[in-house]
């Protein structure tokens, strides 16, 4: 074979591997600071302004509100320029807030900050290489995705990093510290992005060039934005990805602060957060594969059933159910990596690669209501009430919906369409 995709067949690695594996470090800083560790910053700000956790919690929920509302356009400008552009103007972004939330004495600039690391984190980090992603790879893209994710998973282990940073240093400067890092280190991971495999003369998941007339069924194109919006099973999807994808924030900004409330110190909750996170490096991995051989459909079922089961074993663990933590890393931890790789995966199954970023961008914004109301309602819980307990049960209950909305889709994915099979023939995991 002549060209990139000879050199690739011959021994290379393909290109999108390497594509996978800076996503996957780019998330791991940004998503462990700007997510994940944001949980440890919340006690100290307390201790340090007096805010209340609801006031806090506003914060949290603008956030959400403005990766909602700015999702579509996000989506369309990574569809139109391209991820690197797109990726390299968001942790610039991102660097500026996380500065301006280190200088934060009152809500209002906090509220700023914000706002600003809101924009920066929905341009610089999973959607472009997701997008990116969803182009490189074809059969492969549950295993790609699996990689990307395990440097979501790897920010776990920020958590315990910043904790011991923010009692050495304190919280703004561990902050400053952090954007730093990200400069340095998340823009040039981005300059690794290439918006197609084509670009660089190679094929999708690295195969040879086909044949001369040969159709090449699934890779590439896709429906049209107005084409999938027509369809109730881009509703459905949506409505059974956020059903889920409510609870993300509040568990992830609220597990340091609720196990903190039944009784564990803040070095072990982080510890803890930290374990979850190793396991998660190679859960999802292992869960893009399992999704690729069984079915991405099908696991995608299951991850909404088990979410909700260890988000209810979550909600009972204490100092004194420690005993309750391996129920909780295999539920929870299993369903949790099962979701977050293939809710993004079936947008693509379903609907082509075309305009991927802007249809999982109008999904989020669609479930924007809900994501902007739950950490709210997760704060306001938690000050009247004392404990995480109620709102983590009714969280649980929430997420274990999102099996039923995915078993109502009855449509075809965007490959089998391509290759003319009717929705009464598909298998199960190929219907939408």
């Amino acid at each position: 074979m002549a060209g990139a995709a000879g050199r690739t067949l011959r021994g290379q690695l393909f290109y999108g591997w390497y594509l996978a594996g800076a996503g996957a470090a780019s998330n791991f800083l940004v998503l462990g600071v700007v997510i994940f560790g944001f949980g440890v910053f919340i006690e100290p700000m307390r201790a340090e302004l007096g805010w209340s956790l609801a006031a806090i919690s506003v914060g949290l929920s603008l956030r959400s509100f403005e990766n909602g509302l700015l999702a579509p356009v996000t989506g369309i400008l990574v569809d139109r320029l391209g991820p690197r552009r797109m990726a390299v103007a968001g942790l610039l972004l991102l660097v500026v807030g996380l500065l301006l939330f280190s200088q934060a004495r009152t809500l209002r600039m906090f509220y700023l900050a914000s706002a600003v690391m809101a924009l920066g984190q929905s341009l610089g980090s999973f959607t472009p290489f997701s997008a990116a992603i969803m182009r490189w790879f074809s059969r492969k893209r549950g295993r790609a995705m699996g990689l990307l994710n395990s440097g979501n998973g790897a920010g776990y282990f920020l958590v315990p990093l910043l904790a011991a940073l923010i009692n050495a240093i304190g919280w703004r400067e561990t902050l400053v510290l952090a954007s730093g890092v990200i400069l340095l280190l998340g823009v040039p991971l981005a300059l690794v992005l290439r918006d197609s495999p084509e670009s660089m003369g190679l094929r999708p998941d690295g195969d040879p060039a086909p044949l001369a007339g040969a159709a090449v069924p699934g890779l590439g194109g896709g429906l049209s934005v107005a084409e999938a919006m027509r369809t109730p099973a881009f509703y459905l999807i949506a409505l059974s990805v956020g059903s889920a994808g409510a609870i993300q924030i509040p568990w992830i900004i609220y597990q340091v602060p609720h196990l903190q409330n039944v009784g564990f110190s803040l070095q072990t909750a982080a510890i803890i957060g930290g374990i979850y996170g190793a396991i998660q490096i190679g859960l999802r991995f292992a869960m893009g594969w399992i999704g690729d051989v069984a079915g991405r459909r099908r696991l995608l079922i299951a991850s909404f059933v088990l979410q909700g089961a260890g988000l209810l074993i979550f909600a009972n663990l204490t100092a004194d159910r420690v005993w309750l933590l391996p129920a909780y890393y295999v539920t929870f931890g299993v369903g949790h990596a099962s979701w977050l790789i293939m809710q993004m995966a079936v947008i693509a199954d379903y609907f082509g690669t075309a305009r991927f970023a802007t249809l999982r961008g109008i999904a989020s914004a669609l479930q924007m209501p809900v994501g902007v109301l739950t950490p709210f309602l997760a704060g306001w819980s938690f000050d009247r009430t004392g404990s995480f307990h109620l709102i983590f049960t009714a969280y649980g209950i929430t997420a274990a919906t999102g099996a039923i909305w995915m078993l109502l889709i009855r449509r075809p994915e965007w490959s089998a369409m391509q290759a003319g099979v009717p929705a009464a023939a598909a298998p199960a995991e190929r219907r939408a």
